[in-house]
């Protein structure tokens, strides 16, 4: 089935909306790369936001280094075909949201209302930070042949991948 560029524009939306957590890709203090996953919400503009222990590495990764690539991928049980798992993939950089920041307390209310009562004994402990990851540019692949990229404020520039 060929979907319109605005029909992939609201299906990788509708299937962002539907995951909680993300692969996330750091870099370590070699400049290798290490990835894990967090929980995650979301705003407007396309930003993912994690709420993180200092004691994660990928943490102390994002402290030292703000670039950062991050996945959401969907589940293998929900995939008729493993090669062609449905995927949004973003590279861009993280800012650390710290605690008097406007965005700080609803970004956690979000949290809490996505997560539940988790959210207020993290809060709790101080080495946990809120970070934003703001994507510079992704990639959403919806199966063989239909990978679509997306750049520009919020994520709304769109452009069907072809080979040459």
């Amino acid at each position: 089935m060929s979907l319109s560029l605005s029909e992939v524009q609201i299906e990788q939306q509708a299937f962002r909306a539907q995951c909680q957590s993300l692969v996330l890709s750091t870099l370590n203090e070699h400049q290798c790369p290490e990835t894990s996953y967090a929980p995650f919400v979301t705003d407007d503009a396309g930003n993912h936001y994690i709420f993180v222990s200092e004691l994660a590495a990928h943490t102390r990764h994002l402290l030292a280094n703000q670039k950062v690539s991050w996945m959401l991928i969907a589940d293998e049980q929900d995939t008729r075909q493993i090669f062609a798992r449905r995927r949004f993939t973003c590279l861009g950089r993280a800012e650390v949201i710290s605690r008097d920041a406007p965005e700080y307390s609803p970004r956690l209310e979000q949290m809490q209302a996505q997560f539940g009562e988790i959210i207020d004994l993290l809060k709790s402990l101080n080495d946990f930070y809120l970070i934003k990851l703001c994507p510079t540019q992704a990639t959403y692949v919806r199966g063989f042949g239909q990978a679509y990229r997306l750049t520009g404020e919020g994520l709304n520039d769109i452009e069907h991948l072809q080979r040459s």
